[in-house]
């Protein structure tokens, strides 16, 4: 294989894992509380950068975000708080919590060993939380998740297929021990929860992603 095919297929790989992490980077910002700083990213960086990756990650993903950018471009922040007020109330709501602990732990003590084992992957790679935000909500995972398959994406064009492979290892545990337990029936919570706007297009195109 020639060094010019070697290095095609690098970046073909890293842009596919550029491409996941703009759809998890999409998806952590729209459970965010949507300020207006959050809905103006959403329409300005976030959600062209997913459509720009979407005929890579396939017609799954590709059709949902259709709809999520059609339920992103009228409602102003004012309607979505109110709406998201409704959906998460001020209060761990039980209804749709957005926190994996809430699906997990069966006890105070797991829940706090949870918490811990989350907060250690996240010290790892360097994540840093904001204050009161919580380790186990689910923008949190999915953010943690944009900077995985980033670094993943610039290992394999700048620094190796072992701090690639680490990158994917870690990947893989964080879904099966964390994201993976829960973060689909969350989404499908969300879908019967929220009424037909941006949050149902979200819980959808979480639940296809």
């Amino acid at each position: 294989m020639t060094v010019q095919m070697i290095e095609t297929r690098r970046e073909q790989v890293a842009a596919r894992h550029f491409a996941r992490s703009a759809a998890y980077r999409l998806l952590s910002q729209a459970m965010m509380y949507p300020s207006e700083d959050v809905i103006a990213a959403l329409r300005e960086e976030d959600l062209p950068q997913a459509q720009a990756a979407a005929e890579i990650l396939g017609e799954t993903f590709s059709e949902p975000l259709a709809a999520f950018a059609k339920e992103l471009q009228n409602p102003t922040p004012d309607d979505l708080q109110r709406e998201h007020g409704h959906i998460f109330t001020h209060l761990l709501s039980l209804d749709c919590p957005p926190c994996e602990t809430v699906y997990t732990a069966q006890e105070i003590f797991d829940e706090t060993a949870q918490l811990s084992d989350i907060a250690g992957f996240f010290r790892a790679f360097g994540m840093e939380l904001a204050d009161r935000e919580r380790p186990d909500h689910i923008s949190v995972e999915l953010e943690f998740m944009h900077l995985l398959t980033s670094k993943e994406a610039l290992a394999h064009l700048h620094h190796g297929a072992e701090k690639a492979r680490l990158c994917r290892v870690v990947q893989r545990k964080f879904v099966e021990e964390h994201l993976g337990r829960w973060g689909r029936q969350f989404a499908q919570q969300l879908a019967g929860r929220a009424p037909e706007d941006l949050f149902a297009a979200t819980a959808a195109l979480l639940d296809a992603f």
